[in-house]
């Protein structure tokens, strides 16, 4: 339900929908669309435009290595 509401967005709904069910050369059109908008938000709003995804994409690999390391905490269903 979440991922059609996400679909739903009119503009990155329809790439991200082309990207997990597209082919590889979607992927890779996403992902090139993706940095040109880092780069674009950069342009926009200076170094906050830059810096603020960047530290989320980090925290977002810190709790996923934290998830796959500390599996063993969590009880299996």
């Amino acid at each position: 339900m979440l991922l059609r509401m996400i679909y739903a967005i009119p503009l990155l709904g329809w790439m991200l929908r082309d990207a997990v069910q597209g082919t590889d050369e979607s992927r890779v059109w996403f992902m090139l669309n993706m940095i040109m908008l880092w780069i674009f938000a950069g342009v926009v709003f200076g170094y906050p435009g830059i810096i603020i995804p960047a530290i989320a994409a980090a925290f977002m690999v810190l709790i996923t290595l934290v998830l796959m390391t500390a599996s063993s905490l969590f009880p299996r269903r």
